[in-house]
């Protein structure tokens, strides 16, 4: 009894300092290179951009290390679903996302406009998804653009034309290749910046869609599940004490000296 009693002590405070350890390991989320709010370098870590700032924000705060990987989109999205990662940050929610992650409260809110060659005839606002018709739509490949913009897309027939780029698709714009373009305005500045002569092509309208929230993604099947009560406290906090304003206001990345 002795020797067993003994086995059960030490094997109790193996698992206890186990534990511990785990607790000390790096959570692991991914993005995908995604200015201005996301960078990486040659090796896939986030070095810079406005949601390395909230993340390095949110790890202070609930006291544990986060690491965050630079991954194409679709493998981020696929490694989350699989456990092999613990987040993603930032995105949008939908319902296939929130069938594998769980979603924080918004960090930061934006709209999608409508992106036109300014001498084209099309460069009106749109109020709703069928005033689309008609038009070659740019989009950018995996984007979320919304529920009710997919339920368009196939009840009014709209013609979609994906590119893997944000600035990509203002150029086909600029050629004549599609019609109209959807994307924020930070993102698109953000893409337009060392692009004057471009930009000064382009004029955006209002459209349909709402305002959506940019989010943190916990992995079901991964470790920080259980942080989300956490994370969402946090989040509120960064909001009443200023913080997520103080960091939108910062310079995209590159541009800081």
């Amino acid at each position: 009894m002795k020797v067993l009693g003994c086995f059960l002590f030490l094997f109790f405070s193996f698992q206890a300092v186990y534990g511990d350890e785990l607790s000390d390991e790096p959570l692991l989320f991914c993005n995908s290179h995604w200015p201005p709010y996301s960078y990486g370098n040659d090796d896939g870590l986030a070095i810079g951009g406005y949601a390395v700032d909230f993340l390095h924000e949110v790890s202070g705060r609930i006291a544990r290390p986060v690491e965050l990987r630079i991954l194409p989109w679709l493998r981020c999205l696929k490694m989350a679903e699989d456990g092999d990662v613990d987040g993603i940050m930032l995105l949008t929610e939908n319902e296939e996302r929130k069938q594998f992650l769980l979603m924080s409260r918004p960090i930061i809110s934006d709209a999608n406009l409508l992106w036109y060659r300014i001498d084209s005839p099309h460069a009106l606002p749109r109020p709703r998804f069928a005033d689309l018709q008609g038009l070659r739509i740019g989009v950018v490949t995996g984007f979320n653009y919304g529920e009710p913009f997919n339920t368009a897309v196939v009840q009014s027939n709209l013609m979609v034309d994906e590119a893997p780029s944000i600035l990509g698709n203002f150029r086909r714009l600029d050629r004549h290749w599609i019609d109209v373009f959807l994307v924020n305005r930070m993102a698109a500045d953000y893409a337009l910046h060392d692009y004057p002569l471009l930009k000064a092509r382009m004029v955006a309208h209002e459209g349909p869609f709402e305002s959506v929230g940019f989010r943190i993604g916990l992995a079901k099947a991964g470790r920080a599940a259980c942080l989300l009560a956490d994370i969402d406290k946090v989040l509120e906090d960064m909001r009443e004490d200023g913080t997520i304003d103080r960091i939108m206001l910062e310079e995209p990345f590159e541009y800081r000296r």
